[in-house]
């Protein structure tokens, strides 16, 4: 398997599309947070080094490194991140009940979690990722990617949290909304 950092991974969780396309934006941090686990369970798709260190957490599978490579990405202008409505449950349950201390330490996430962003890359972004796409190196990455995107993109936020917490439930334990994201079922 190739290895990848955890920016270029998330830059090209963004980018690559399910059908072969490159996208310019992915929705949600919950959603990516997501995505990246089930790169790793599914598709044995790892960053080298410690990688994400996913967690089980308010929402289901959480890493804070990835708030932290979001916002370094962003820095870099290699994207963007816009408001597109509030939070899900879910994506609040993320952030509610994290103390003071862990609201402004290095490894959490930030207050702007109660709003849902969506993850746009820039025209940098996209120069960038095309020239991983284009590396015979990354292919069985991207391919991952795209078997990912192309199974679970379809899915509501809702119903990827249930297919998680079904499949993985020792990731489901610390959840805040367990109970009523697997109550109401798949969709």
């Amino acid at each position: 398997m190739s290895t990848i950092g955890r920016r270029d991974l998330a830059l090209l969780l963004i980018g690559a599309g399910a059908n072969g396309s490159l996208d310019d934006s992915l929705g949600g941090l919950t959603r990516l947070q997501k995505y990246l686990y089930l790169l790793e369970e599914e598709e044995n798709v790892r960053p080298v080094g410690d990688g994400f260190e996913f967690v089980a957490y308010k929402a289901g599978p959480y890493s804070a490194r990835l708030y932290d490579d979001l916002e370094f990405l962003e820095n870099l202008g290699l994207i963007q991140s816009e408001v597109v409505g509030e939070s899900s449950d879910a994506e609040v349950d993320e952030v509610e009940k994290l103390s003071f201390e862990e609201l402004m330490g290095d490894d959490a996430a930030t207050a702007d979690a109660y709003e849902e962003r969506r993850f746009r890359l820039t025209t940098e972004g996209l120069e960038h990722i095309k020239k991983l796409v284009e590396s015979s190196e990354y292919a069985p990455i991207i391919d991952g990617i795209r078997r990912v995107k192309s199974k679970y993109g379809r899915y509501s936020l809702n119903d990827l949290l249930y297919y998680v917490y079904t499949k993985y439930p020792k990731m489901a334990i610390e959840s805040d909304i367990r109970e009523k994201v697997l109550g109401r079922g798949k969709r």
